[in-house]
């Protein structure tokens, strides 16, 4: 009797240490006291996202915000804070499959385990799986459907469109103009011009030339003016996406192509000489940091029309390590890799002998990627449509930690 009650207080006393590190285990992996810390939320790896039928617009995006982990807090908290029956449909499905996707993360750096399953989501949201759509497009109606402002502040930026009279009285005209996403064209060739075309040059409306602009309509009076588009530091969001204009319509022919040239974009993008100088009147932070850190890229692979969605994403914003998320299939891959498969082009290679990785040979035929050694993974038709920056005054608060250094 005596053994027998030692060995039973010795098993329950197992079992209690055993919850007691559980509870703790548990706690320690919790969304908030994970973003509070800063340690372990941030190195958070999803094991990926099952395609439905179509479901890879979808995914790829979500890929790229469940990897900031203050979305998933404000996600968390809302749902902590609100009654099921008061939270909006549309954004407790995403928190709840959110949590879905963090309950089945990689934590440890181990293999990766089961994806997750969008079917809720889809269909609170009345998402056809089997319907192509456009992953930008899908984005930008997702955010206001979310009802959550905390949520949408996130992305929301504006910059100005202004027509200012030459000469004479200099009248002008400024409409702000919102944004979750900047469009821009890919015919420049890097990120940097395009922003220098859009928000540094500007078209000239010529009186001579018979497109005058009128300060005043009533009394139809045509002037000389400068019509562009000017960028402030007030208007720049934590997270910048930029979306790559890659699909082109032909007005001679009514058909829509897909340009796929080369376009590339840096690691670290420094707006500061494409945001117009402040007036005196505002406020003037020299330490106002305009630099954006590069996070996630969504890759387009095919023709307009049909194709596939992926990303890849950089879970740990203090790390260089970056992953390739094509639907359920999650990839370590090198930055090399990624700038291969996103510039779009033909890449050059200081090893003409080296292969990308991926599928070669007769099965490179069937899917589409690792054909001819000057593409990325997903062949010559792949490149970036999305891209997203976190900025770098902003990374603190947005992934709970306590400083950030480039």
């Amino acid at each position: 009797f005596t053994m027998a009650s030692s060995l039973l207080t010795s098993s329950i006393l197992l079992i209690l240490i055993g919850l007691t590190f559980s509870l703790s285990l548990a706690k320690k992996h919790s969304p908030s006291s994970n973003f509070l810390s800063g340690s372990p939320s941030i190195n958070l790896v999803s094991n990926g996202l099952t395609n439905l039928g179509n479901t890879c617009f979808l995914n790829s995006q979500l890929e790229c915000a469940f990897h900031i982990p203050i979305v998933r807090n404000i996600l968390q908290e809302e749902a902590n804070n609100i009654n099921d029956s008061q939270i909006d449909p549309s954004l407790s499905a995403m928190e709840h499959l959110f949590s879905e996707m963090e309950s089945s993360a990689n934590r440890l750096g181990g293999g990766f385990g089961r994806p997750s399953n969008t079917r809720s989501f889809c269909s609170t949201l009345g998402i056809s799986v089997y319907e192509q759509q456009d992953t930008q497009e899908f984005w930008k109606l997702l955010l206001p459907e979310l009802d959550n402002i905390k949520l949408l502040d996130l992305y929301k930026g504006n910059y100005e469109d202004y027509i200012q009279e030459v000469g004479g009285e200099q009248r002008k005209k400024i409409i702000k103009d919102f944004f979750v996403d900047l469009s821009l064209e890919v015919g420049s060739g890097s990120v940097s011009k395009a922003l220098k075309s859009k928000f540094q040059n500007y078209e000239r409306l010529s009186v001579k030339g018979g497109n005058g602009w009128k300060p005043d309509k009533q009394s139809g009076e045509r002037v000389d003016a400068n019509k562009g588009s000017h960028l402030k530091a007030s208007g720049l969001p934590p997270l910048l996406q930029l979306h790559l204009k890659r699909f082109n319509f032909d007005w001679n022919t009514e058909t829509t192509d897909k340009i796929n040239d080369r376009f590339s974009f840096p690691k670290v993008l420094d707006l500061a000489k494409f945001v117009q100088k402040p007036n005196d009147s505002e406020n003037n932070d020299a330490a106002d940091d305009l630099k954006f850190v590069l996070q996630s890229i969504v890759i387009h692979q095919g023709k307009f029309g049909s194709g596939h969605y992926y990303a890849y994403v950089r879970p740990n914003i203090e790390s260089e390590t970056w992953y390739r998320f094509d639907d359920d299939r999650v990839t370590k891959v090198s930055f090399r890799d990624v700038k291969t498969d996103a510039f779009g082009g033909a890449a050059k290679q200081k090893n003409k002998n080296e292969s990308p990785k991926g599928f070669g040979g007769p099965w490179g035929f069937f899917f589409g990627r690792g054909r001819g050694g000057d593409f990325g993974w997903g062949g010559q038709d792949s490149s970036a449509y999305m891209v997203q920056y976190v900025r770098q005054r902003d990374i603190p608060r947005l992934y709970g930690l306590k400083s950030y250094k480039s």
